[in-house]
């Protein structure tokens, strides 16, 4: 009876490591199904007729797709490649299960910013609201009607002393007078109030206009194109209003607003 159970424990393990060995025998196999950084370096110059260096290349979350990490003009972007680089694909991919855009959160991790880099957005924060909490950076544009929304549920949370949030100005081009009002926002010291009430004077301090000139330079080489933007002290970013539920989950708050579960006895 001994014996017979010491095979069957033997039989086990011998089964185990079995599988162990082809599970990553089949992860080798997937890494080396996509082509080499050498062969994709050349497809991409060919067919882009740009300067676009190749940072890296690995398995995509979608099978069969190769992710290609890019750099382009000081910017990390991402590329997608078939197994055989035939095709060189641009764009999102989004998660059919839950709308996830994958490729945003790939870009997103990938132009992660370090300890020296969150330290350059000290320098470029105009205003802060509160004291007392973590730090988020929020990167927004007086004339962004998203983010007046996103503004109104960050600035409450930090006068609640649940963040402490950094104000960065990020005009987008399109939006017209938007860089003027961000700069004499800025020289002129009117704070969120006057990014609110659409603010703007005629006072375009050096101060200011190197300081709006200096993020938008310093945020676009780290990916960020869009607002409203918040930066994390992890060094991760999201680009999009954050319901506040959503923004207590990030930074492990508990959310008041949320139903309490009942006890046993229905109180």
């Amino acid at each position: 009876m001994k014996e017979n159970s010491k095979m069957s424990i033997l039989s086990y393990l011998t089964l185990l490591l079995t599988s162990v060995f082809f599970l990553v025998q089949a992860q080798d196999c997937l890494a080396a199904t996509c082509p080499s950084k050498e062969t994709i370096q050349q497809k991409v110059v060919e067919t882009f007729k740009q300067n676009i260096n190749v940072i890296k290349i690995q398995p995509s979350a979608v099978p069969g797709l190769c992710e290609v990490q890019v750099n382009f003009k000081g910017q990390n972007r991402i590329l997608y490649t078939d197994q055989k680089s035939e095709f060189l694909i641009t764009g999102a991919i989004f998660r059919s299960s839950d709308g996830t855009n994958i490729t945003k959160e790939a870009i997103a991790d990938l132009n992660r910013f370090s300890d020296s880099e969150i330290k350059r957005l000290e320098d470029l924060t105009v205003f802060t609201i509160g004291s007392k909490g973590e730090i988020v950076y929020f990167v927004t544009d007086p004339q962004c009607p998203y983010c007046k929304k996103a503004e109104e549920i960050v600035a409450n949370m930090a006068e609640a002393g649940e963040l402490q949030l950094k104000i960065l100005l990020f005009p987008l081009s399109f939006h017209k007078g938007a860089k003027e009002q961000c700069i004499s926002v800025i020289c002129d010291n009117k704070g969120l109030e006057g990014l609110h009430s659409g603010y703007k004077s005629e006072n375009q301090c050096e101060d200011g206009k190197s300081k709006v000139e200096n993020t938008l330079r310093f945020l676009q080489q780290k990916g960020i194109t869009g607002v409203p933007t918040y930066i994390f002290k992890d060094g991760k970013y999201h680009s999009g209003v954050l319901k506040e539920q959503d923004m207590k989950k990030r930074l492990g708050l508990k959310d008041e607003t949320a139903p309490s579960a009942r006890s046993v006895d229905g109180s």
